[in-house]
């Protein structure tokens, strides 16, 4: 399946929401199933990466998705916890460059105490739709939207990591 066609896969999958899950194979790959979780939310997006690989968050239509899901309303949410985290990074870094000033984007960043605690890295959308890489090492991963027991495990799971994570305060672009 070439790019096209698995984006037009997800998209599909994203709009049934029915739980079939669908696999994820490179940072191309992910940059799409990103881009879907961020124009499918409705309410919350809750990520746990390594720097936020800007060839996956980076691209511009995942900034631009991530841009409207966190402008269509005050109540919408973007958490992110990161493993690695430089403000210098994070002053050139596409997402936060364009999404940096929303009050609903919030980052906390992982101790090495608390990533010695996982393997994995995932994004996780409304409580029912993710994307699970076991092997946080690898760009291979297992998506599925409209997954409820699935989303609401890694839920469990996010909450305990963000409450055991340090809270990095967002640095203003330079002019």
């Amino acid at each position: 399946m070439n790019l096209a066609e698995y984006r037009q896969h997800v998209r599909m999958l994203a709009s049934k929401r029915d739980g079939q899950p669908i696999y994820s194979a490179s940072v191309e790959h992910a940059s799409v199933v990103i881009e879907h979780l961020f124009s499918n939310a409705v309410r919350r997006v809750d990520i746990l990466s390594g720097n936020l690989n800007a060839r996956v968050y980076g691209r511009t239509t995942v900034v631009k998705e991530a841009k409207l899901f966190l402008g269509s309303s005050a109540d919408n949410r973007l958490r992110i916890i990161l493993e690695e985290d430089s403000p210098r990074n994070r002053r050139v870094h596409p997402l936060f460059k364009t999404c940096w000033e929303w009050p609903n984007l919030e980052l906390r960043v992982a101790s090495r105490e608390v990533q010695d605690l996982y393997r994995f890295h995932f994004a996780l959308m409304d409580g029912d739709s993710y994307r699970f890489g076991c092997d946080k090492t690898k760009p291979a991963a297992i998506a599925a939207f409209g997954h409820e027991k699935g989303a609401q495990d890694l839920d469990e799971v996010y909450e305990v990591l963000w409450d055991q994570c340090d809270p990095a305060e967002m640095i203003p672009r330079q002019c």
